[in-house]
């Protein structure tokens, strides 16, 4: 059987600091607890759909993040000079993250190279420091958008990314031939605390994000509000994918259509009407090939706050 290797295509909360600097999570919180009832009691007020992981630039990975064949989902991070781990310092599940790597590019990108692990988000990715929480970082001119819409405490990120199916054949991973290119869902956060470097102390727990050293403009550090306030989707499902499964383009995608604008504000960067089409209990829209974080008023949208919450609380 032959493998294919890749291709390229083309507000802060009411929480103390001491709190922030010292509170202890276990994996096993992380893994098994649901933000469903958190959600409930606190709906968010934006929506953040942030694009993160390998995409088809050289430069962020030239392929995708890999479906196993068991189903599980790994958002590989992207190769960055200034990353603070290794991919071989990555695990997942008794999986070398390196290894696998390297397998996927056909060694393009070497066990050994460093990764921007952000969106931090899985306890069981690394060794953790005490008192450690789930993070996600930005900077520059994505920061200023993020700013501009007034993203804060209270709003819910979701994150997604290029993913394919791959197999595994004489022990080596590879894309599985004919697997579709698919934009999916695979991890949230639930912002709890807003930190900029540099102004605000970064805790110790919290020094080896990337963005704790990072000068950039605009350098900020979104924290989840707690244990249950972010984490990974491990399994792919339908209602994870953001394409629409017949297309062949993974930015063609298909979601319920209380995402359809009408006269309401729309995700931003996706003004254009001749974007949106209704399809039935569902909408389409091509989304924009470039950029990274998309915003959607949810005090609009109160059927997509039911989405929202149908997502995480099969998680």
């Amino acid at each position: 059987m032959d493998v294919e290797k890749c291709h390229n295509e083309f507000a802060v909360e009411d929480r103390t600091r001491g709190d922030l600097a010292g509170e202890d999570s276990t994996e096993d919180t992380w893994i098994h607890a649901s933000p469903f009832s958190a959600i409930m009691r606190n709906p968010p007020m934006k929506l953040i759909l942030s694009r993160k992981g390998f995409d088809s630039s050289p430069a962020y990975g030239a392929c995708a993040s890999p479906i196993l064949p068991d189903g599980e989902m790994i958002s590989l991070p992207i190769p960055h000079q200034r990353g603070t781990t290794t991919f071989d310092g990555l695990r997942h599940r008794g999986i070398d993250v390196g290894q696998l790597v390297s397998e996927l590019t056909g060694g393009r990108v070497k066990g050994a190279d460093p990764a921007h692990l952000d969106p931090d988000l899985d306890p069981t990715a690394r060794p953790r420091h005490r008192g450690w929480r789930a993070a996600f970082g930005q900077d520059s001119a994505a920061q200023r958008h993020l700013e501009r819409q007034g993203v804060g405490a209270g709003d819910l990120f979701l994150f997604f990314g290029w993913f394919r199916e791959v197999v595994k054949v004489r022990g080596r991973y590879g894309y599985r031939p004919g697997a579709p290119d698919r934009h999916v869902l695979f991890g949230w956060l639930r912002v709890g605390h807003v930190l900029r470097p540099g102004p605000d102390r970064v805790p110790p727990w919290l020094r080896d994000h990337p963005h704790a050293r990072d000068s950039a403009p605009h350098n900020t550090i979104y924290l989840a509000d707690d244990a249950a306030g972010a984490g990974v989707f491990r399994q792919f499902r339908p209602d994870l994918q953001l394409t629409d499964a017949g297309s062949r383009h993974r930015s063609l995608w298909r979601m319920p259509a209380d995402l359809l604008p009408g006269a309401r504000p729309p995700l931003t960067y996706h003004r254009d009407p001749t974007r949106w089409g209704s399809d039935g209990k569902f909408c389409r829209l091509q989304s924009v090939a470039k950029g990274q974080e998309f915003v959607l008023d949810m005090a609009a949208y109160p059927g997509v706050q039911r989405w929202t919450r149908r997502l995480l609380g099969k998680k």
